[in-house]
């Protein structure tokens, strides 16, 4: 019934319009990436090379509706993409850097591969977006699939659990689509009250999500209420951005409750030193993992890993990033991501040129510390870090938008 219900709130549009518009835009990327070999007392990989595409097609309609004495504007928006991805030899492509959509949050999709699973080289498919909007004066009504997001962090959103993106995912500029059925109501200027129904595989309320996100700006200072039933787990946030001084100051706190009970938070500063040249510093805390690495492997196959948004194993984390503008068409930046759990970090460099308008070259380095996973009798693979095993990467990218 809410498959029924959804697809046919899709196909619903306004009866009459004055005056229409449409856009279509897109990019097209392209990662060259080498990736280390890795030698452990469990298994052997060689050096490998990846080359991970990216078509993405956006086309957007809009047109105003008049309907007696009320009038709307309807948004139309869809987004595919196409990401061939070559490798030089027969592996899964990695995951941590390249994001493949499963059927999370969606209640149904297209087949993820075009290619037969067997093959070496996959071109794999998103229909990312696919959603009309009903604009009114007394807010927005969307229907299909869209981004929804949550948070007031920098880095690590304690309350976003709807596909947020692994740390290493090289393409990250567009978050993932949801099905959802959303509204969204102003609160003044800058406050909003957002609600919505987000549902998952065949409609299932143990696949699915319901939502309620208030934000608003009290005295200079942003804050954000969240509550969120997933899973048949309840999680309550909130959330304060706001300035200490010179320093720009975030603070949130989820705590989720049910089947299985943690509660997440992250808490950071960030300073300009000059016009040019920006550092910011995050805390997070991770009640959902483990301050033991015997335990990581075990922690994928839980709830909060499967449903509830969350990918770092450990329980406590440092984030410093740096960036700078060296000149109007270079910008640098590195970022480190440590467990204080079990000593082991994930560092990363990069580099963006403006090379001509709508097209931009970027380069980038992960390295990665800690201890290795190791195999214990009768040969039980065990990680000694989150970190320790992954192997260096180097990547080299293109990027032109149309």
């Amino acid at each position: 019934m809410l498959r029924s219900l959804f697809l046919t709130c899709c196909l619903l549009t306004a009866t009459s319009s004055t005056a229409s518009e449409s856009n279509f835009t897109g990019y097209i990327k392209s990662f060259a990436v080498a990736q280390d070999g890795i030698n452990t007392s469990f298994f052997s990989l060689q050096e490998s090379y990846q080359l991970q595409n990216s078509v993405r097609l956006m086309w957007e309609k809009f047109s105003e509706n008049t309907s007696g004495r009320t009038s709307a504007r309807t948004v139309w928006q869809v987004h595919y993409e196409l990401g061939p991805v070559l490798l030089s030899r027969q592996q899964s492509v990695d995951s941590s850097t390249f994001t493949i959509v499963g059927d999370s949050y969606r209640l149904t999709d297209l087949k993820n591969s075009l290619s037969d699973e067997t093959d070496k080289n996959q071109v794999y498919q998103n229909l990312d977006r696919f959603n009309v909007q009903w604009q009114f004066a007394q807010g927005d009504l969307t229907i299909g699939r869209q981004a929804i997001s949550f948070g007031s962090a920098r880095i690590i959103n304690p309350t976003d659990i709807f596909l947020p993106f692994n740390v290493q995912t090289f393409n990250q500029e567009y978050r993932t689509g949801v099905d959802a059925i959303r509204y969204q109501v102003p609160q003044g200027e800058l406050g909003e009250f957002d609600m919505g129904l987000v549902l998952g595989k065949d409609g299932k309320s143990e696949n699915s999500a319901f939502f309620i996100q208030l934000r608003g700006n009290v005295d200079g200072k942003d804050l954000q209420f969240a509550f969120t039933r997933f899973a048949e787990q309840t999680m309550v946030g909130a959330g304060i951005q706001t300035a200490l001084g010179d320093y720009g100051f975030w603070f949130e706190l989820a705590s989720v409750n049910g089947e299985t009970d943690y509660i997440r938070t992250s808490v950071g500063l960030d300073y300009a030193f000059t016009e040019n040249s920006f550092a910011m510093i995050e805390y997070h805390h991770n009640g959902a993992g483990s301050d033991d690495a015997d335990e990581y492997l075990t922690l994928l196959t839980t709830l909060p890993y499967q449903r509830g948004g969350v990918f770092l194993l450990g329980q406590d984390y440092v984030i410093p990033s740096f960036s700078v503008q060296l000149s109007p068409l270079w910008r640098l930046g590195a970022q480190a991501i440590y467990n204080l759990s079990d000593d082991s970090a994930f560092f990363s460099l990069s580099a963006e040129y403006n090379v001509v308008e709508n097209f931009y070259m970027d380069f980038g380095f992960y390295h990665f510390f800690g201890d290795e996973i190791t195999l214990l009798p009768p040969g039980t693979p065990i990680l000694r870090s989150e970190y320790g095993t992954n192997p260096d990467v180097i990547y080299a990218s293109l990027r032109f938008y149309f």
